[in-house]
């Protein structure tokens, strides 16, 4: 009775936020007849390519009929951009050809923060085009560019469209539009996939009229149905960093960005032919690797080579081998404190695995995922497993999506047996973002390991709606295989999310099972029901100080399977705003409830005893302009945590030289005062970043982890000669903190370290 209940008030909040959300959104300033009114542009065959020296100046440019007419999303929704823009698009057999002129009444006031490779288009003057080359309105790719001539690409998936449960703290609209992180994984289940590299080039260059750009793009790097007189989507978003100002090219309101494809206009006249395309990517690798954690063999000479091969079986459908494959030129992960009962997520990085990552996402977004790709290779101690060879088939068949993925593994004695992972996917594409799919994962061992069951399947549905212009409706219902667990081996999640430009509303309903067990997948917490809601009501103040006000809420309750106890909650409340010039502020209020039936150790030798734990937390954030050439944040919490107090400082911050180099930092401090015992948390990163080109850097990262008492460094220096090939120098230390505290402590200092050298050339032909 309880649970009906619940849903039933969930389902009549849902409608009546819907529904008001519906009168709202006939409020925005750009007229609905108007947005609805997509722009089209006609690409032109050429028969000399252009000279690609990031000049639009040759004679075939003048040819052509530009993209022009830009509209402001921010500051001014609806208005006519400050700067004129003018993108141009030819092609002949082989390649696609943009060229793009950002006029610029200041050009000495261009703003450009760094010139680094697939670095964040955010906070500096930059363009970014969206091609969605099947014009089905779900999936595309981006290619952006800066002053300095980067190379920034991505794929989008799920017509922009991810998790749509809950909505991140401290979110809010008018933060900058397009892709936001600029190369990050958003972590699996993201409808952007910014780790994607593709084979092009670019070149920019400051001009008296502002700055150019000319791109081409091979017709091997994208996919495609082949045709004559072939409709492209397009949408184009241009930064004007000064002003805090995006502008499209069609027109759309606040509701939406860069990354909702059915929005974007249509890019006509194109005559595709078939491409086949076979790419060779060899590796050798040499170097020195030293663990003294290993009881044996503590210092190895690394020397590996290996082989990637990527053939186009249609224009649509690629075919990926890998063999004796390596990661090392990959940045370390992010040292995370963790306070929690739950295992922390950290993304995949790992190139391989990022191409057409979003046809295999499954699941709730680092809650329930089906399919995640750090399981394979990497043990759950983070220790690396070795990947002898494996296969890909991703693409499109016409209206599906087709995946396809099958890996083996080598044993790691003590470790992990060997391994044989299977992945199915496909996906039937439907008219306004939706989609109804089936995926099939499969684990099974090749050696028997008295730790590890000897297979895990897991199988699952989802279907995906798009209701009206504002709506998305998500839902998954998936099970698992493994020996000896049986009970309630299910998951399922149905969640609604309306956006629009002033209002945000979700309501959600997820249930996992006590014995759900998807080890090629990730999963937080099982054995729960959890009803949530979510709202947020966006301001957009008229003046010239103020751009946006977002108070919202966001509320979660988890109940144990079975009993229907409450297990944890969460009850958040949030007021934030922006401001034209890129500073943030919000203030937040947090309400907690934790039950422990076992002890919780949060800290080494700090158990807190079981029990109902209710806590209430207090927390203030704030942002400069991260454009800035000096830039920083901070945060400050105070508030109750478990049987005590918590209190937490963070603080970022770094300085900018130019485009090329920057130096950045960031510190949190945890003081948590228990009846159980006292602890205090630090952890500490650094980072540099020097690039010489766009294609070219050197990259330290260190980090200090007090709960481990360790410090470790990465040191990166690469010469790329296409997006991803080139010469990577890879310096890793990895070092016990302690005997710097104790110089009469007799344990080794440095734990690990490697020194390693690698190169990848790329044969296409």
């Amino acid at each position: 009775m309880h649970r009906s209940r619940s849903i039933k008030l969930l389902v009549c909040l849902a409608l009546g936020l819907w529904l008001n959300g519906i009168a709202w959104a006939q409020r925005s300033t750009i007229p609905q007849d108007r947005e609805q009114a997509r722009k089209r542009i006609r690409a032109q065959r050429i028969s000399t390519p252009p000279v690609m020296d990031g000049l639009v100046r040759e004679p075939v440019w003048r040819q052509i009929e530009p993209a022009n007419g830009f509209i402001q999303q921010e500051p001014n929704e609806g208005s006519v951009a400050t700067e004129q823009t003018e993108v141009r698009f030819g092609y002949d057999n082989r390649n696609v050809y943009i060229g793009i002129i950002c006029f610029d009444s200041q050009p000495e006031n261009i703003i450009v923060t760094q010139n680094r490779r697939d670095g964040s288009l955010t906070d500096t003057d930059s363009i970014q085009i969206l091609l969605d080359t099947f014009h089905d309105g779900q999936n595309a790719f981006i290619f952006g560019t800066s002053p300095t001539g980067i190379e920034y690409d991505g794929q989008v998936s799920k017509a922009g469209q991810g998790d749509s449960g809950t909505f991140g703290a401290g979110s809010g609209r008018g933060q900058g539009g397009g892709t936001g992180q600029g190369g990050a994984q958003r972590g699996g289940a993201a409808a952007f996939n910014g780790n994607w590299d593709g084979v092009w080039a670019v070149r920019s260059q400051i001009t008296d009229r502002g700055w150019e750009a000319e791109m081409v793009i091979p017709f091997r790097t994208l996919r495609y149905i082949p045709g004559a007189d072939r409709v492209w989507g397009l949408q184009i978003m241009r930064n004007l960093r000064r002003h805090n100002e995006q502008s499209f090219w069609t027109p759309v309101s606040r509701a939406f960005d860069l990354l909702q494809v059915d929005v974007a206009g249509e890019l006509e006249g194109l005559d595709l032919q078939v491409h086949r395309n076979l790419q060779l990517v060899p590796y050798i690798l040499g170097g020195l690797d030293q663990d003294y954690t290993r009881s044996q063999d503590q210092t190895k000479l690394a020397r590996h080579a290996g082989l990637d091969v990527k053939y186009s079986l249609t224009p649509s459908l690629t075919l990926d081998a890998t063999f004796n494959t390596d990661f090392a030129q990959v940045e370390v992960d992010e040292q995370q404190i963790n306070l929690t009962r739950f295992d922390l997520f950290f993304p995949e990085k790992r190139p391989f695995f990022l191409e057409n990552a979003g046809i295999f996402d499954f699941g709730a977004a680092r809650e329930t995922e089906i399919f995640f790709p750090r399981r394979i290779g990497i043990d759950d101690s983070g220790v690396e497993i070795p990947i002898d060879a494996g296969v890909r088939l991703s693409g499109h068949l016409g209206r599906y999506e087709l995946g396809f993925l099958n890996m083996k593994t080598r044993e790691v004695r003590g470790v992990a047996p060997a391994n044989e992972f299977t992945v199915a996917r496909v996906k039937r594409e439907l008219p306004n973002r939706s989609s109804v799919g089936l995926i099939a994962v499969n684990r099974q061992s090749l050696t028997h390991f008295d730790r590890k069951r000897p297979f895990n399947r897991a199988f699952g549905a989802d279907a995906n709606v798009g209701l009206g212009r504002y709506t998305n409706w998500q839902n998954y219902y998936a099970r698992t295989q493994s020996p000896g667990l049986t009970r309630g081996a299910h998951a399922g999640l149905s969640s609604f999310r309306y956006d629009d430009s002033h209002h945000q509303a979700t309501a959600s309903y997820r249930e996992v099972g006590p014995d759900f067990n998807p080890e090629v997948g990730y999963l937080q917490r099982a054995n729960y029901r959890r009803p949530g809601f979510g709202y947020r009501r966006t301001f957009y103040p008229e003046g010239k100080h103020i751009r946006s006000i977002y108070p919202h809420f966001q509320w979660n309750r988890w109940y144990t399977l079975g009993t229907n106890d409450l297990e944890s909650s969460y009850w958040h409340n949030d007021y934030g705003m922006s401001w034209q010039g890129g500073a943030s502020l919000s203030v937040q209020l947090n309400r907690s409830f934790e039950r422990l039936d076992t002890p919780f150790e949060v800290f080494p030798g700090i158990k807190i005893a079981p029990g109902r734990y209710g806590f209430g937390q207090a927390e203030v954030n704030v942002s400069t302009n991260q454009s800035a050439p000096r830039f920083a944040s901070g945060a400050i919490v105070s508030g109750n945590f478990y049987s005590g107090t918590i209190r937490t400082l963070s603080l970022s911050g770094g300085v900018r030289k130019g485009a090329n180099l920057t130096w950045s930092g960031s510190y949190t401090r945890n003081i948590i005062d228990l009846r159980e015992g006292d602890f205090t948390t630090d952890l500490v990163g650094f980072r540099f970043n020097w690039s010489f080109t766009s294609k070219s850097y050197l990259q330290t990262f260190t980090q200090y982890n007090s709960r481990i008492n360790q410090v470790g460094t990465n040191i990166r220096f690469a010469l790329l000669s296409t997006s991803s090939n080139g010469l990577f120098v890879v310096f890793n230390t990895r070092a016990v903190t302690m005997d710097y505290i104790d110089p009469h402590n007799q344990e080794r200092t440095m734990l690990s370290r490697a020194f390693l050298v690698k190169y990848t050339y790329l044969f296409d032909f």
